[in-house]
């Protein structure tokens, strides 16, 4: 399985530093797992560190919360990088089949 990460042109020169942590963290985490899927020793040895970073990113994020807010570049950020589904538009009626064949008819 394999993850992309979409770039806009209009928000390179915002983006680069992070979208290139963001391809070096893919990179690094690919090679991890292929390796990890080597035996289930490996895989409970992923588990449990990846667990532990976690908890130290959760931490520190927390400290970081407390002694200042997000700025404006970060909550753009935050909301360029939350993929959403675009809205479902109602259609009025009856649906129409467009897959059927004028000729059938």
């Amino acid at each position: 399985m394999r993850h992309t990460h979409i770039k806009s042109s209009h928000d390179e020169p915002l983006l680069e530093p992070r979208s290139k942590r963001f391809d070096e963290l893919v990179f690094c985490s690919q090679n991890i797992c292929k390796f990890a899927l080597e035996s289930e020793k490996l895989t409970a040895i992923l588990h449990r560190a990846y667990d532990n970073v976690m908890l130290e990113m959760e931490q520190l994020k927390a400290k970081r919360k407390g002694t200042c807010s997000l700025s404006h570049e970060d909550a753009n950020l935050k909301s360029i990088n939350e993929l959403q589904s675009p809205p479902r538009v109602r259609t009025r009626g009856r649906p129409k089949n467009r897959l059927g064949s004028k000729l059938d008819k």
